[in-house]
């Protein structure tokens, strides 16, 4: 047993940490709720896997670049994954497990790509590579037996693999662009 006592943390250190304040808060859950309202209501069908990461990864990565919280993007996913149980979103019986793993893996992205945060094509690829965790775990998941919805995976997984590396990266490149330029306009003023 050890009996060296732990260090003394003030107040003071704990709000250095970047935390999220109420309000910032708030406004992610509540994107994290229009995100399933319209996951639940669109109804388009345009038979291409992974277009609508397009539209709930959007905001995704323009609220990760609106905030520099740690966790914002996390927070979001989480809200999502919530509000799609109360709302009986039905696209997917895992979609609330991926918002939960894309909004994680958007702020690891955030956090440990420090140098490349203010480009554009970083989070291009970072979206387009986590947006690839859906088809991938599918992937995994009809190997071991499970079944999958989407007979496009069980026949062919390259199809699927790429278009949601297409629509993640396409919703990457307009989110981070939308925030990025105007952040270059509001210096430049």
């Amino acid at each position: 047993m050890s009996t060296k006592s732990l260090p003394k943390v003030s107040s003071a250190s704990i709000k250095r940490l970047g935390q999220l304040n109420w309000l910032e808060i708030i406004g992610l859950v509540g994107l994290g709720f229009v995100v399933a309202l319209v996951q639940a209501n669109l109804r388009l069908p345009l038979r291409l896997p992974g277009w609508r990461g397009l539209i709930w990864l959007t905001p995704l990565v323009t609220t990760r670049l609106l905030t520099s919280s740690f966790g914002a993007a996390s927070v979001t996913g989480l809200s999502a994954a919530g509000f799609s149980f109360l709302l009986g979103v039905r696209n997917n019986p895992f979609d609330w497990f991926f918002y939960l793993v894309v909004g994680e893996l958007l702020d690891l992205a955030y956090h440990f790509g420090r140098k490349w945060r203010q480009k554009v094509w970083f989070w291009t690829v970072a979206a387009g590579l986590t947006h690839l965790t859906k088809p991938v775990v599918m992937i995994v998941f009809s190997a071991f037996g499970f079944r999958v919805s989407g007979s496009l995976i069980l026949k062919s997984p390259v199809y699927p693999l790429l278009t949601h590396l297409l629509f993640g990266a396409l919703a990457g490149f307009l989110g981070s662009l939308t925030v990025l330029c105007v952040k270059r306009i509001r210096r430049a003023s």
